[in-house]
């Protein structure tokens, strides 16, 4: 290699060898490859539409149709990268990608430190890596910048910060219950599932679509967000809890519940409170075959909770509970925008494996549900899902069930919307 570059005068001059000193190669590679590894463990969240990702995504402002067409645009810009030839457009590329993400943290408001620099703390990663693989481009870097420049200092701008008015209303064990009241026309309460409230998750995007035909209440589940956590604990606490809401919205109300959401919302209707309709989404009850498992995942991930351990409960749910890929959970600790959210409300993943009464259909208790029910699920889905959407409807008396065409657990909001209205109008 070096008698090549003598054959030249400019190659020459840019430098003897080709990386450098071997401490400084291997730096650079180590830099380069966590980098990698972070930006493939987030494009792979991304395509699978792994729940807190299109969650996380969501909240950032963007819908969950996209995030695939996100996690593709990113992996092809770290398969730019790693290629030798390419690796310069590579940073490029992904600077462009990273300095999108920080102005959409500026944006929404988020930490500084631990959100809107993030993106340039991988940046830095990539392109100090490459740096110090590269002596061609060290040189470039001499010869193009070696005068340093005065920048202007920083600056952040944000939009105002403008908060939906909220209420809270006091359920019957003397819990705050958080919530925020849209649109105009027939109540409709949203009941999310796990991990989620009014600040992450769907619920916002669909009241926004519920809007216009609904006065739609979304609100924060107990231990989550804004409301508060009286204990002990009970299943029939949240159903005083939705009581409480429907008290407010007049009387009387339908719900959409998402997940363990719907599960509760199915729940509440059995209970014989003042309910119109229910929509109910993909509600878990993947022990179809009555095994016993789900007995020990809620002992499970209240055993951790009681610990102490939060995220240890994070990555069970996720990988033992919902089978999310365990390279994928294993670095969502790298993205700490979302698994903080997902931290904060750990402990409640117990209130949610109760509300699911061992993950088994409880088929007598929706037999008494006499009012009109629409159970779905999405084509692209779980198998055991499906599974459990028809077991559901088949239990409850009248209950109608539909397939929404390529969608999956993160189920598109509009979609959804869509769908719930021409049930509920």
């Amino acid at each position: 290699m070096q008698t090549i570059a003598q054959d030249t005068a400019v190659v020459h001059g840019v430098a003897t060898r080709r990386h450098g000193s071997t401490g400084a190669l291997w730096t650079g590679r180590v830099l380069s490859g966590l980098a990698v590894l972070f930006l493939l463990f987030d494009s792979a969240a991304k395509l699978l539409e792994i729940p807190p990702a299109v969650a996380g995504t969501e909240q950032l402002g963007y819908p969950a149709d996209i995030v695939f067409t996100l996690g593709a645009i990113l992996l092809s810009c770290v398969i730019v990268y790693v290629i030798p030839r390419t690796s310069v457009l590579g940073a490029v590329l992904l600077t462009g990608y990273l300095g999108g993400a920080v102005a959409t943290h500026v944006r929404v408001g988020n930490p500084l430190f631990s959100h809107e620099l993030f993106p340039i703390y991988v940046a830095a990663f990539a392109w100090g890596g490459l740096v110090l693989r590269d002596a061609r481009l060290r040189a470039f870097l001499r010869g193009e910048f070696s005068a340093r420049q005065e920048r202007p200092a920083a600056t952040r701008t944000r939009s105002a910060n403008v908060e939906s008015l909220m209420s809270e209303v006091r359920s019957a064990d003397g819990t705050t219950i958080s919530y925020e009241r849209t649109g105009s026309g027939p109540a409709l309460i949203l009941v999310d599932g796990a991990f989620c409230s009014r600040a992450f998750g769907p619920s916002a995007k669909l009241a926004e679509q519920l809007a216009p035909h609904f006065t739609v209440y979304s609100y924060d589940r107990r231990g989550r967000n804004r409301s508060s956590d009286t204990q002990p604990y009970a299943p029939e606490r949240e159903i005083d809890d939705i009581a409480a809401l429907i008290d407010v919205a007049g009387g009387s109300a339908s719900l959409i519940g998402l997940s363990s959401g719907a599960a509760l919302s199915l729940e509440a209707a059995a209970s014989g409170l003042s309910i119109d309709k229910v929509v109910a989404y993909e509600p878990p009850y993947v022990d179809v075959a009555a095994s016993g498992s789900g007995a020990g995942h809620e002992g499970h991930v209240r055993r951790l909770v009681a610990e102490g351990n939060r995220s240890g409960a994070v990555k069970y749910f996720l990988k033992d509970m919902v089978n999310v890929p365990a390279f994928v959970v294993s670095f969502m600790p790298l993205m700490p925008w979302i698994w903080g959210k997902l931290k904060a409300v750990a402990h409640t993943l117990p209130y949610d494996a109760a509300v699911m009464r061992e993950f088994k259909v409880p088929r007598s208790r929706f037999a008494s549900i006499d009012v009109p029910v629409l159970v779905m699920a999405g084509t692209k889905t779980q198998p055991r899902l499906l599974d459990a959407a028809r077991i559901v409807a088949d239990s409850i008396p009248g209950a109608q069930h539909r397939e929404l065409a390529g969608q999956t657990h993160n189920v598109n909001p509009e979609v959804l919307a869509k769908a719930a209205t021409e049930f509920l109008r």
